[in-house]
């Protein structure tokens, strides 16, 4: 299987919060943890998420090995093995792992990872009305990802 990513181009978020509403409803989260959030940075907003990260913090951190990459390089974690310590939560530097306080577990996005194996892409990005949240395959992401920087600094 392909190594998925997500991207979130910031510029073009309005703050409209479509994807937590989005993500709450697919992951059936109550009050509380939210895997993706918008913050408002004036003049622009800034949606923090988690990025999946090649050596991510979070999975050094867990005590009990309760943080994987599965194939197709998603950042999961086993809730079973969890023992809600939040050590991950500390050591993400994105804010991006999450304490569910009514489970005791942590969380944090798993890129919707049901639908993608339904062939659906994330929530978040399904309900993004100005497509800024961009998924797929990691390497045209990381591809689009270095034209995007290419072309900025061309620009006068």
């Amino acid at each position: 299987m392909d190594r998925v990513a997500l991207l979130i181009l910031s510029e073009d978020c309005m703050g409209c919060h479509a994807c937590e509403v989005a993500c709450k409803q697919e992951h059936g989260l109550d009050v509380g943890p939210r895997l993706i959030q918008v913050f408002e940075k004036a003049p622009l907003f800034v949606p923090m998420y988690c990025h999946h990260c090649a050596q991510p913090p979070c999975r050094d951190a867990c005590p009990v090995d309760a943080i994987f990459r599965d194939d197709r390089g998603i950042v999961l974690i086993d809730e079973e093995s969890c023992i809600g310590c939040m050590a991950c939560v500390d050591a993400c530097p994105f804010g991006a792992a999450q304490f569910d306080e009514e489970r005791e577990v942590a969380v944090k996005c798993d890129l919707c990872r049901e639908r993608l194996l339904e062939g659906e892409g994330p929530a978040c990005a399904k309900a993004c009305p100005t497509q800024c949240i961009v998924w797929g395959a990691w390497d045209v992401i990381s591809r689009s990802v270095a034209r995007r920087a290419v072309t900025r600094q061309l620009k006068p």
